[in-house]
This record gives C-alpha cells, structure tokens and sequence, in this order.
C-alpha cells in the first residue's frame, strides 16, 4: 500500500479569550469552529483517507491519556483519530461550548502529538501527521519542557500549523495590534493583551524551530490549500520517445498540473438506513400508444446516414475501432513561437524525464534539451497512452534548472480541431473605416490605460521590508471558493433535506471580492472613465409607434361604439412591425417570409433584387437537399416567386430564371425536382395568366415536353443510396 495518508489533530482552544467578541461580532471561537468545518468537508466530500483528530483544550473536564493530578489539565479529546464524516461535522457545529477554564496550549500540544502517535501504531499508509492549533493564545501556558517539545515534534516527524495569531517580525503598532481573535474577518481591530503577545512569541520561537506556519483567521481559508493538498504518489507512464526509425530514448511521464476533480458526482447518496441499497432503475419503450417496453438486449444504437437509420451493434463498434500502440513519436520540430498559449488543450501538463538509472537515454534526453532551448525549438510529438486509447497531438518544450532538466507536455488540436473567427478590428486606427462618433479620443484610450494598469495583479501587492511590487493573488496560494461553497451546500442538503439551499458564507463571501488594494488604486482611474465616457438619457422620439401607445389610443378612441378599427396590413406600425427584425436578404430559415418583407418595402423598390436573392436561394437549397429532402421548402419559394411576378407584370423575370434552370436542374442529376415543377404546373408564365411579357400557351407546352439529350447513364452513376448501404453491410 502506498504510504499516502496523512494523521491531523485539530486542536482548539475553548477557554474564556476565544469568546470575547464587541456587540454584533462574531467571537473567535466560532470563526475557529467555521474553518474547522470548512477543513473537515474538503475532507470528506472529496473522500479523502486522510484521519482526523479533535482535541479541545480550556474545557471544564479532562479527558486525555496523559493526564496525571496538576498535569495536562482541562483537556479533551473530543473525537478520536478517524476518517472525517457527518458525525464529526455534527459534533464540531453543535457539540462544542465555550468555557471560563483557561488551559495551556503547550500541553495541548503534546497530548495532540502524543494521540497521533499513538492512533497510527498498526495502521499502514500514513506518510504524515499535522497538528493544526486553533487559538488567540490568550491563556497562560508554562515554557519549562519547551526544548523537549521542540526535540519531540521533530522526531515524531509531526508538522505543526497555528490559526489564529497574527505574528509581525518588526512587531510594530499596525501589524501587532492587527488580525488578533479573527478581527480582520470582522473588519474590527483588537489590542492584543501582554499574555497574547507572550503566546505568539512562543509559538513563533517553535515554528521557526520545526519549520510550521502561521496564519491569522484572516488567512485561514487560503491555508486549508494546504492542509487538503492531494497525497498522490508519482507513478510515471512509461515508454520511448522515438524519433525517426533508429533512434528511441526511454522515457517517463509524470503529472505536472492537473485539473482537480471531485472523485464523484454526489447526485445520489445513501439512504438514512444504512441497510438500504441506492440503486438506479432505467427503462425504455417505444414511441407507440402503448408505451410499449423494450428489453435493454433488443435495442442497438443506431446513427442517421441521409434518411436512413443505420443499427450499429458493440460487435461493429469495437471492430471499426480506431486501434494504436502505445507511443510517443516525434513527427517533427519547430520554433516556439509557431506554438500559441492558446492552442493548449486538456486538463493539465506532464514532464517527462529519462528513464530512471538509464545512463544513456538520460544524456540523449539531455542533449535534445539543451538543443531544443538553444535553437529556440519545440517538438510536435504522437502520443498514445495505450492500445485502448485514441490518438494525442502535443508539443514538447524544453526546462533546465539548477538541479535538473526536463520536457515539458502539452496536448494541442488537430487542424480539424481549430476553428478560425474573424472579428472586425475595433474603430481605434486610422485605417478602420467606421463612424467617426464611435472613435474613441486620445482621452478616452489613456483613461482605459490607466485602469487596465491599476487592475494588474502581477504588481499589486508590496512586500513591506523592500518596497518590491509582487504578484497578488497566485494560483498556488490563493484560496477557491468554489469547492467550498460546493461543500457547504452538500452538508446543509444533508442535514436539512427539507430546506432550500443556505446562504453564502460571509468568510467565503469575502474571497469573491476584489483586493482592497486593488479597489483603492482603482478609484482615481474610475473616476476619470465616468468623466470621460458621460451616459446620457436617450428620450424616445414622440413620433415613434409602439404597441402600448397604438392599443392604448384605440381603446380611446374606440370607446363604447361596436366598430372598432381594425389593425390591417397597410396600417403602419403594427404587432408584425413591432416584433420583427428588418429584414435586409433573402435568408434559409423563412425564405418566403423574408422574400415578401422586401418587396413589401415601400420606401425603396427592392423587387428586382429581391428576385435574384430568391432565385440563388432556390438553387441553394435545392443543391444542398440530400434525396427529396428539402424539395418541398425549395417548391413554396418558387411558387412565392411566380406568384409576385405575375402580381408585379413582370413575368420575363420568372420566365428566364426557369429557362437557364431546367437545363442546370438536368445536368446536375436534380431531373426529379424539375419532374415536381412540371406536375405542379410551376413552369412558364402564359399570356393567359400575365398579359404583358407572359409566352403563349403552345411555347409553355412546348417547353415543359422538350426533352435534353442524356447520355446512358454508367453503372457507378446509377447506384443509389441503397445500394451503398448495401456495399457497407
């Protein structure tokens, strides 16, 4: 088994500093109970096999192994070492009270290492024990046995974290009397007593010693990061990097980066009887009266191909399965800059090293490395994880560092995979032709620049000692909300399956805000926007229509008279006008539609151009239907089109449009469509039907019954779908 679990004591202080607190705030004993809650759902709701401890110290009682008359006095442990679950989240948020009993923290200490000990003897998988010690170190403690604590810690192998305390190195007035008892998550400051700043240079004295950490309740969210850090075991996929026929390097992948996932779904979880069994029932039936039911063994997947529905089985599955070997093959070489950041695809990033104790493949890899960084080159490479899976795309880049040199992975798209967007440029050069009252000024783009530079996290934080700006807000550090907003929704959910969800929590809440620094810097350059970008009013124009005024003027003009008026097409304005985009082409969705809103225009004639666009429209679709499937869309737009022609005496437009068509409806194999024209008597305009311009009514027939030379048709010409779904069988 894996040595990858980690033993934690969480030891919290209960005594009478923890809960005092001014009127309306909340006490720091309860800002404790809500980081520990939070620590024990990123435990459980990622199942974690982590052991967790709770240990409470300022408690009326006593209740520890070590205890001996005077010794280790008023100390608990609440809840042996266990995997965390919702008894101990219960017990943590109901169970715990505060007291007026002082107790030392040292000692709590030592009962908290000496119960990890303990607790772990006979179990395997342990790599680590943390103590994690929640408190404003406001109680008395004694410093006579601190060397043997320091030695214990350190061969005990037992990391030690502090939440509460905030310790500055220059100790001066602004960070000492800052973050004690939780005030910043209050937003109120707190003079720390001389007993606290005695405790925090203890404590100070030993994390310096043990190598621990400090946080303040301020920083407690972002330290859980910590405490829940993934205990994975490297394991490294194995194979060989070839490059051409002759040369392959030995080489292992190991995960760099990786997106974390929860381990489940939590869309079902166990019944309250434990004796229950959660189980899923599906079923299926057919889309009859009935509903008839159909056994899971009688159905197979099937795929469309055109209008026929083609079954396909597991067998066809698996045996038109794209198969591969496991590999990794260098197709070629490239500058690095042919590569963009955004091309990076999937959910993290490997390093590859050379085969552990292979001498050879590891100067090989060398060299590649050193070669790659000094040309400025990256490697496009074929990955395959196994014979099961599908082909991987990826680029190589080189790393070297004091101590080591490597190969870092990335998967990137195929060509199939990239999709090219053309967006206008915006109208800030010269060269853009645009409305000149969307060019912003000089002014207007300097205030943008200023606002873009105040909001740039990677100078907004100052280190105090040097005055050096620093990145704010890093990834490794930075506390995400989200998982534990996720957590707290589960075990509300779980606890009251009645109740909607909760509200946010106000410490979570405070991680969805912007830096205050950032905030400040911020407002000077805001402030310049709103003075250079002005908002007007725009006052709706009096002679405007709308539907509230049109049916409010005709109920009053109406009144109690029988006869209303009614709202037909020549009125202006209307419910059509009101919920209709203008329409501007003949589009594919509502052809018909959109080719009568255009030569329906009255304040320009568009019918001319209108026709054309339904003429190519007609074409388009025809061209593109798949068998007969869209001849009936293509059929009303003809249709539409003779009609308005001979409603505008202008039948020569229609009449030579169908002239040059039939001849293209033939030779390109669409003879079937123009057999619909005919049977539908959509062909020529007659002198009967338009007066002026139509043909007489022998050329009409003449027309329809002239038959075009066809040569014989091959037999590959002549094979249908049918026949190719035959072939496939």
């Amino acid at each position: 088994m894996a040595a990858n679990k980690e033993a934690i004591a969480i030891v919290l202080d209960v005594g009478p500093s923890m809960n005092q607190a001014p009127p309306g705030e909340v006490s720091s004993l309860q800002t404790a109970i809500d980081a520990i809650t939070m620590i024990l759902q990123r435990k459980m709701f990622s199942e974690s096999k982590d052991e967790v401890s709770l240990i409470l110290f300022g408690t009326d009682g006593t209740d520890n192994p070590l205890a001996d008359g005077d010794s280790y006095q008023n100390i608990t442990i609440a809840r042996p070492l266990g995997v965390a679950d919702f008894d101990l989240l219960q017990q943590v948020k109901d169970e715990i009270q505060p007291s007026d009993t002082a107790a030392d923290f040292l000692d709590a200490v030592v009962v908290a290492m000496d119960h990890l000990v303990q607790g772990i003897q006979g179990k395997r998988g342990f790599a680590s024990k943390r103590i994690i010690l929640l408190s404003d170190l406001g109680g008395e403690f004694g410093d006579d046995q601190l060397d043997t604590i320091i030695g214990a810690l350190h061969n005990s192998g037992t990391n030690i974290d502090v939440i509460g305390p905030n310790i500055d190195d220059d100790e001066d007035e602004e960070g000492g009397g800052g973050d004690a008892g939780g005030a910043s998550v209050n937003g109120h400051r707190k003079e720390k007593t001389p007993q606290q700043r005695a405790g925090e240079a203890m404590i100070k004295h030993i994390l310096d010693q043990v190598e621990g950490e400090c946080y303040s309740f301020s920083e407690a969210l972002p330290a859980l990061s910590y405490f829940t850090a993934r205990q994975v075991r490297p394991t490294a996929w194995k194979c060989t990097m070839d490059i051409g026929p002759d040369l392959r390097i030995p080489i292992n992948f190991y995960g760099k980066i990786k997106d974390f996932k929860l381990k489940q779904s939590w869309k079902k979880v166990y019944a309250k009887d434990p004796d229950q069994t959660v189980g899923n029932l599906r079923t299926q039936h057919m889309n009859d009266e009935e509903e008839t039911e159909v056994e899971r063994e009688d159905i197979v997947q099937g795929y469309r191909y055109g209008n026929t529905l083609v079954p396909m089985s597991e067998d066809d599955k698996e045996n038109m399965k794209y198969k591969a070997e496991k590999c990794l093959k260098v197709l070629g070489f490239t500058k690095s800059e042919n590569v963009k950041r955004h091309h990076f695809l999937g959910d993290g990033t490997n390093v590859v090293f050379a085969e552990k104790g292979d001498e050879a493949a590891g100067v090989a890899l060398s060299a590649i490395i050193n070669a790659l960084y000094e040309t400025n080159m990256v490697v496009i490479a074929r990955r395959v994880y196994s014979s099961a899976s599908g082909p991987k795309l990826g680029v190589l880049w080189p790393s070297i560092k004091a101590n080591y040199e490597c190969l870092y992975w990335a998967e990137i798209p195929f060509a199939e995979d990239l999709r090219q967007f053309t967006f206008g440029s915006l109208p800030v050069t010269d060269d853009v032709e645009t409305n000149k009252k969307y060019k912003p000024t000089a002014e207007q783009l300097n205030a943008v620049d200023d606002l873009i530079t105040a909001m740039d996290l990677s100078q907004a934080a100052a280190d105090d000692d040097d005055e050096e700006k620093s990145e704010f807000l890093k990834p490794k550090l930075t506390f995400n909300p989200y998982f534990q907003r996720l957590y707290q929704c589960l075990q509300h959910r779980a606890e009251n399956i009645d109740e909607g969800l909760p509200e946010l929590s106000p410490i979570i809440a405070s991680y969805l805000k912007p830096p205050q620094e950032v905030v400040t810097k911020c407002e000077e350059p805001l402030e310049k926007m709103k003075n250079v970008f002005k908002l007007e009013m725009v006052s709706k124009k009096k002679d405007e229509q709308t539907g509230e005024a049109m049916f409010k003027d005709n109920e009053a003009e109406a009144g109690p008279a029988p006869k209303r008026q009614k709202l037909d097409d020549n009125l202006e304005g209307g419910m059509q006008d009101i919920t209709r985009a203008k329409v501007t082409q003949v589009g594919t969705v509502t052809p018909t539609a959109d080719f009568q809103a255009l030569i329906s225009n009255k304040d320009e004639d568009l019918f001319e151009e209108a026709c054309k666009q339904m003429q190519k429209r007609v074409e388009q679709i025809v061209s593109d239907s798949f068998g007969t499937q869209f001849y009936g869309k293509a059929m009303e737009c003809l249709k539409a089109l003779r009609q308005e022609c001979i409603k505008k005496q202008e039948p020569k437009v229609y009449n030579d449009f169908m002239t040059k068509y039939k001849d293209t409806l033939i030779a390109t194999g669409k003879r079937d469509f123009w057999d619909q024209i005919v049977q539908d008597k959509q062909a020529l305009i007659t002198k009967m039907e338009c007066e002026d311009g139509g043909v007489s009514k022998e050329a009409a027939d003449k027309f329809v019954e002239e038959e075009v030379k066809e040569e014989p048709a091959t037999a590959a010409d002549a094979e249908t779908t049918d026949d190719l779904m035959d072939q496939l069988e």
